[in-house]
């Protein structure tokens, strides 16, 4: 690390510090059922702010005020919506999707007496061309005054959505419940692209759930189906974006993985929601982290396990070793099933991910507590076995062995990168790092492992999910056992290179003489001047040119993205009421005083990062393949590269030369070195 770095890090690091000795963020929660993420922030209750205080019109003689035939090129019975008081503006609305011809509208009320718009009389039940005229109506039922009635129209696609006993209402009131249903999913253009049925719908989410009162929600199709050109797929996730004021930061981050070329990176398409005539806002219709053939495309060890055992490997006994119940978060400790029968091949996949300490109890059906306090979830197989578990278990903790050495080689004479896929795992971390993302190495944090067969026998990173409090959208600090913090919403420190284990909260700095690790993963690279090096290379060629495009320039791409779902942000708007400033966001500042205030929040913060991480790292990032380190890529580094490895002559930057980023200088390289010139020349 260069003294400039350091003098950055350790500044940084104080005024973080100075943040959270100050009240900016308080201290951690406790309990099993508490929500570190959160770090001791209250949330406001924003459906308090801006209400009318003597509301003129939410009582009126109309019972009932729906529209429909929203989507005349579909045969369905779903597309119809009611309107919709808002306690912030006295008024009603009607939310229209794209689909809607507002000269060719049914209408249908229930009064005693006839309904006018604007003094027009409506005749109930008639196709009508009225909503056309305007969008804005003054609304009697006879003499007596009911207010406004605002019409607003979406450019996105729509989900119609029929839930089955009951209603979403009920579900947003028990996340434990979950129903089935009947969908109807639109283009823009009124083309279909699925119809049918919904096994199952149900609560998404853990903060983002409690804290929001737009609900996120994921559901389960009957049949396979590719919705919006994302691949076939039963899983799907309505992310409501909620806490995220400008919707886009898990779009934002999405679009950066896809530009970085991460191995997965998950889909996703805006769509507006209607349940049963209620329109819902907004929601971002996204693929599920799962292993699939159109998701993480590795060998599904569950159903080969399932595949052997002639009973339902998810009704057999779990056991649990080291800890004293399957709640506890214990180093050393696991829990698996007592399944009778495993495949030939254990090896993978595996899709794990890291959890946080307080909820590894209750998420992880099968699990795992490393010697330094990380906690891993198997998200696949879910229902592990005694013998899966202790090889992956076994796996990982090698791995972690090595990270923490001082050479890099754990007691088996292996090295870190004999275990992980090195690019990805750099590549996941600058999402992180770059995002300023509160979970960071927390939670929502992947890996996985294909079978040694069909792979090559190491973890690798992602797919990267939940950003909804990244880029400055929530205030919290993180500070580990080497003094080094970063605090979330100061965009010119680091953040996730200073994260510890997670348990590491509740571990030495409480007294407690629990062996909690107070540097995760990340953190421990991090300090390593060669890893420190690939990080900024990797940055510098994968990271910034798409962080220039979507922040900087009279027209970045950022705006272009909020530009392409202006109408429907001020239709959920509308709906939820989210926009007016600070008093409007739930937490942090993040909220704008309209649509492109919230998205230029994002915007100003993601730049101002992005030139502070280029200033930091660009100094210590490299050419590939410019091993004499001349700053050129020529024919001088392919020569001392052929003598390096004939004779071990000079070269000044091996780092440069690992072309093929697997920690090791070979012919590969070479091989790659020399495409690299003759694709240049």
């Amino acid at each position: 690390m260069s003294k400039k770095h350091f003098f950055r890090t350790a500044v940084t690091a104080l005024a973080a510090i100075i943040c959270l000795n100050t009240g900016m963020s308080a201290a951690p929660a406790s309990g099993a059922a508490a929500l570190p993420r959160l770090n001791g922030v209250k949330p406001r209750n924003v459906g308090e702010a801006g209400i009318a205080e003597d509301p003129k019109y939410e009582e009126v003689p109309v019972t009932k005020f729906r529209v429909s035939n929203l989507s005349p090129k579909s045969d369905t019975d779903l597309d119809y919506t009611n309107w919709w008081y808002s306690p912030w503006e006295d008024c009603r609305y009607i939310f229209l999707p794209s689909t809607a011809d507002r000269k060719n509208l049914v209408i249908e009320y229930e009064s005693k007496e006839p309904v006018y718009l604007n003094g027009k009389e409506l005749k109930s039940g008639k196709s009508a061309d009225i909503l056309a005229s305007a969008d804005e109506f003054t609304v009697k039922t006879g003499s007596t005054d009911c207010g406004k009635l605002k019409i607003m129209q979406s450019e996105l696609g729509c989900f119609y959505l029929s839930i089955k006993p009951d209603s979403l209402a009920a579900l947003d009131s028990n996340r434990w419940l979950d129903e089935s249903g009947t969908a109807l999913m639109l283009n823009a253009d009124g083309s279909t692209v699925y119809s049918g049925e919904i096994e199952k719908f149900a609560a998404h989410g853990n903060s983002s759930w409690d804290y929001s009162n737009k609900k996120p929600y994921h559901f389960k199709l009957a049949q396979k189906a590719d919705l919006y050109g994302m691949g076939k797929a039963k899983k799907w996730v309505l992310l409501a974006n909620y806490l995220d004021h400008s919707m886009l930061r898990n779009k934002l981050t999405e679009e950066m993985c896809h530009a970085a070329n991460m191995e997965y990176a998950v889909d996703s398409v805006f769509v507006d929601l209607y349940a049963d005539g209620s329109y819902r806002g907004t929601y971002q219709l996204s693929e599920k982290v799962e292993v699939k053939k159109n998701r993480i495309d590795i060998t599904d060890l569950e159903d080969k396990t399932q595949k052997v055992n002639e009973t339902d490997i998810k009704t057999t006994p779990r056991v649990v070793s080291g800890a004293k119940d399957a709640m506890e978060y214990m180093e050393n400790s696991c829990k698996y099933h007592d399944i009778p029968n495993d495949p030939a091949d254990i090896t993978g996949g595996y899709l794990l991910q890291r959890q946080q300490f307080n909820r590894y109890g209750y998420k992880a059906e099968s699990g795992f507590v490393t010697s330094r306090g990380q906690a891993i979830a198997l998200e696949t197989p879910e229902y592990a076995s005694k013998a899966q578990m202790e090889y992956i278990r076994s796996f990982v903790q090698d791995a972690e062995d090595a990270i923490y050495s001082e050479n890099g080689y754990n007691s088996k004479g292996k090295h870190y990168s004999d275990y992980i896929d090195i690019d990805s795992f750099i590549k996941a971390y600058l999402v992180q790092e770059i995002t300023m993302n509160i979970d960071g190495t927390f939670s929502s944090y992947f890996m996985w492992k294909d079978s040694d067969l069909t792979g090559d026998g190491k973890l690798h990173f992602g797919p990267s999910w939940d950003f909804d409090l990244s880029y400055g959208d929530f205030p919290t600090g993180r500070s580990n056992s080497d003094g080094n913090g970063g605090f979330s919403t100061v965009y010119n420190n680091l953040f996730t290179a200073y994260f510890p284990i997670h348990g590491y909260d509740f571990g030495p700095d409480t007294g407690s003489t629990r062996p909690v690790c107070g540097i995760s993963w990340e953190g421990q690279l991090y300090k390593q001047p060669e890893f420190l090096r690939r990080i900024a290379t990797t940055y510098m060629n994968d990271f910034e040119p798409f962080l220039t495009k979507y922040t900087d320039g009279d027209s970045p791409l950022l705006t272009k993205m909020a530009e392409d779902m202006q109408r429907s942000a001020n239709m959920n708007n509308a709906r939820w009421h989210t926009y007016g400033g600070s008093d409007y966001a739930v937490f942090g500042m993040g909220s704008g005083d309209d649509f492109f205030g919230s998205v230029e929040i994002l915007r100003d913060f993601a730049q101002k990062r992005k030139n502070w991480l280029t200033e930091l790292w660009k100094p210590e990032s490299y050419i590939k393949g410019d091993v004499n380190s001349d700053g050129v890529l020529s024919v001088a580094d392919l020569t001392i590269m052929k003598k390096w490895l004939l004779s071990g002559g000079d070269m000044k930057d091996w780092t440069a030369g690992d072309l093929c980023a697997d920690n090791r200088i070979d012919v590969y390289d070479l091989c790659e070195l020399r495409h690299r010139l003759l694709m240049t020349e």
